[in-house]
């Protein structure tokens, strides 16, 4: 199984919904993440995901274009730009849009902006999770 996740920059939620599908489903499904454009990724993501158990070392920003979309069995988009802009798929069943709020569009200072990178990292989990399930995995392996 080969899944994509995709989102705005690369520097946030597609780097998250990555960490959680390498701990969550098994070890020869290939996971990647990439950005319409690219980011580095953020502070507040690698440590709102190490309070949580997932290091992230080794993970770096990638282009969308690095990829050839048509390689994977899933592709999943997190960003509502992510959706509209993805290159035409050869089999479009194999997208799935799954927008997320940007944590990265806090206004209420650094305190709320840290709540809202782990609600958004709860709620990746969430999908990495029930995405999952739809392609077979077995609720144990996703503990």
């Amino acid at each position: 199984m080969k899944v994509i996740f995709i989102c705005t920059a690369n520097s946030c939620r597609s780097q998250m919904a990555e960490a959680w599908a390498r701990r969550l489903w098994p070890a020869d499904w290939e996971v990647a993440s990439a950005g319409l454009v690219t980011y580095p990724i953020t502070d507040a993501t690698r440590a709102v995901m190490a309070e949580a158990g997932l290091d992230m070392t080794g993970q770096e920003s990638k282009p969308i274009d690095d990829f050839r979309l048509d390689d994977f069995d899933l592709v999943v988009t997190l960003s509502e730009e992510a959706g509209r802009f993805l290159p035409p798929l050869a089999q479009p069943q194999r997208h799935r849009h799954a927008p997320i709020e940007d944590p990265m569009q806090v206004e209420d200072g650094p305190a709320q902006g840290r709540a809202d990178f782990r609600a958004a990292r709860d709620l990746i989990r969430t999908l990495v999770v029930a995405l999952g399930a739809d392609l077979g995995l077995a609720g144990d392996r996703q503990a």
